[in-house]
């Protein structure tokens, strides 16, 4: 395994695994024993718990774990009446029974976890030991290597009656160290690395020259730190065949190491400066002619530019949308109406690395280029016209839709991905810091002055939901204070409830849908405290102040309000990032966090 996609897993094991379809059956509960082979859930468990590979029933159950914790907190996900633990409890059979043995062991919620105990007390049929085995699960020995970019960590899990399985992730160590990919192998830890060392053979290296033995703590400590930095909302990708539905087990075997160690040192990870916000422009410019006329230099002097903003704005602009041009048809002037539908509706809004200045001049600009670049090819007036006229709707559009929040969240992301092209670890850093931030342009001009205390802005949201938003705002004032009663020096109280406040109220002004939902209030609250306080870096792993554990005591929580905050962060167009939350807002981001990004830009740009 690598990061590389295309050999992930070398070894070959889980090609065929088969995993479970997320989506919960919206039907009635089924009679319990003699509809269960009908269960389309139960039709996925049952060649699992039959298979002779020990691994194929942890990888079709976990996410069925997943989807149970989650449904807690989203009942109304389910038709009214059904509780789907329940249904699971009154269906007495085998894969039921081995379910219920994985809800008890991984679970997250503990309410669900006792119901399963409570469950098992009633059933009877035989397990294997991979299932009934669970709880006697311990971690015997670990390994890692690297490729430079980030390392494969392998450990050992041992159950009894022999069973041995081998659980292998792909941690990426930039921005920060995270869980990128993970998979279980029914095999010996001294078997699978038997077979990387005869492959590296195979490819002229060596596995023992840069395999490293791993305490068990060690190894706990780095996968505590890149799971805290590995965002919750990861969605399951086509690429890889178990992460991230495989989670809850993973927890589960990092619970079985000794805690005490050491993890990663994330100062000695990083190198390097790559200035991530200049455009891409390639060897030969497209612009320069064989003769050495200079096409962007010719436009902005020429009739069709003068009444456009001169500058390197407009120059910027000229270049990139040639580049465009050059790469899709080997033309830098060849415009038509189809490609430049697909430029102005998909690309440009969510190019990243545009300049905003230069995207503002879009609706001016590109007619004009348009109009010039055509009459310079000798096209006939008619193509011209055709041409512009196919533009002038998505022109009027444009700027509303780039500066759409959602857009807005995917250049963002696209910006790390190009930064991640790079394989240079700073400009991925780089990249990272402007997704907290908001983009490069503001991190360039980050303020460090704390947020002012703001009450609840009631007025911003719709009639029928101001005494919602007032309820929930109760509960923040009650649940910061209570969270910051015994970290008084972790932030100030006003300026977190400041910042939690505008994000309720982003929420409201983009998908206020999402808050007429059946949910609590409470929990609704405790989950924009977890967003605000991770994206803050207040929550999460050391050195963090503040842990889950804290939240659950301030509000009273059974459960992690983790699906919640998830369903939140989306309504508020939040943009994707791997190692934790990003706010991409100077105005939901406190002082202290606005200085710390600040002085690690500086960092940075100074290497």
């Amino acid at each position: 395994m690598s990061r590389r996609r295309h050999d992930r897993n070398p070894l070959g094991q889980g090609a065929a695994r088969q995993r479970a379809n997320r989506r919960t059956p919206h039907t009635s509960r089924p009679a319990p024993a003699e509809s269960a082979a009908e269960n389309p859930l139960i039709s996925v468990l049952r060649p699992a718990l039959r298979s002779d590979d020990p691994t194929a029933f942890w990888v079709a159950a976990a996410p069925l774990v997943t989807e149970l914790a989650d449904l807690q907190h989203h009942p109304e996900e389910l038709p009214e009446g059904v509780d789907l633990l329940d249904t699971f409890i009154e269906i007495n059979v085998a894969e039921t029974t081995a379910l219920l043995h994985m809800v008890a062991a991984m679970c997250p919620d503990e309410d669900l976890r006792s119901r399963a105990q409570v469950g098992l007390t009633a059933r009877r049929q035989p397990m294997p030991p991979q299932v009934s085995g669970l709880v006697q699960a311990s971690v015997t020995e670990a390994v890692a290597f690297s490729d430079g970019a980030g390392e494969n960590l392998l450990v050992e899990l041992v159950l009894p009656r022999g069973v041995r399985a081998t659980l292998i992730a792909y941690i990426q160590w930039s921005p920060a160290p995270y869980v990128k990919d993970a998979f279980v192998v029914g095999e010996s830890l001294e078997e699978i690395t038997r077979k990387y060392r005869e492959i590296m053979a195979g490819e002229g290296a060596s596995l023992d020259e840069v395999l490293e033995a791993v305490g068990p703590a060690d190894a706990r400590a780095r996968f505590r730190q890149a799971l805290a930095n590995t965002s919750a909302d990861v969605e399951q990708s086509g690429d890889w065949e178990q992460w991230p539905m495989l989670r809850p087990f993973v927890e589960f075997v990092v619970g079985r190491m000794p805690e005490g160690g050491t993890g990663y040192d994330e100062d000695a990870l990083y190198g390097g400066f790559s200035d991530v916000a200049t455009l891409p422009v390639p060897e030969q410019p497209p612009w320069i002619l064989e003769d050495g006329t200079d096409l962007v230099e010719e436009f902005t002097t020429s009739a069709h530019a003068v009444g456009l903003e001169r500058g390197s704005a407009l120059e910027d602009l000229v270049a990139y949308l040639m580049i465009l041009l050059d790469a899709s048809l080997g033309d830098p002037l060849g415009w038509d109406p189809e490609l430049a539908e697909w430029i102005l509706s998909e690309v440009l809004p969510r190019v990243p690395t545009l300049p905003e200045a230069a995207a503002a001049q879009i609706p001016s600009a590109l007619p004009e280029l348009v109009a010039w670049s055509l009459e310079r090819k000798g096209e006939e007036p008619s193509v011209i016209a055709r041409t512009l006229s196919a533009i002038a709707p998505l022109l009027d559009e444009f700027p509303a839709r780039r500066a759409d929040p959602r857009m807005r969240a995917r250049r963002l992301e696209e910006q790390v991905d190009f930064a991640l092209e790079l394989e240079d670890p700073t400009a991925l850093r780089l990249a990272d810091l402007a997704l907290r931030a908001g983009g490069s342009e503001v991190l360039a001009e980050l303020e460090t002055a704390p947020l002012p205390a703001e009450k609840l802005a009631l007025e911003q949201f719709p009639d029928d939901l101001r005494d919602l938003a007032a309820e929930i705002d109760t509960h923040l004032v009650e649940g910061v204070a209570a969270l910051l009663e015994h970290h008084s020096g972790s932030a100030d109280t006003d300026e977190l409830l400041t910042a939690c406040r505008r994000l309720l109220v982003r929420v409201a002004q983009l998908d206020d849908a999402v808050l007429r939902r059946k949910a609590s209030t409470r929990n609704t609250a405790a989950a924009i405290v977890s967003i605000v306080a991770r994206g803050n870096d207040l929550m999460g792993y050391p050195p963090a102040p503040l842990h889950e554990k804290d939240l659950h005591r301030a509000f009273d929580l059974r459960s992690s309000p983790s699906q919640r905050a998830r369903t939140l962060m989306e309504a508020a167009a939040l943009p994707h990032r791997f190692t934790g939350v990003a706010l991409a807002d100077p105005e939901l981001l406190l002082g202290t966090a606005r200085a710390e990004l600040r002085r690690v830009r500086d960092v940075l740009q100074a290497e």
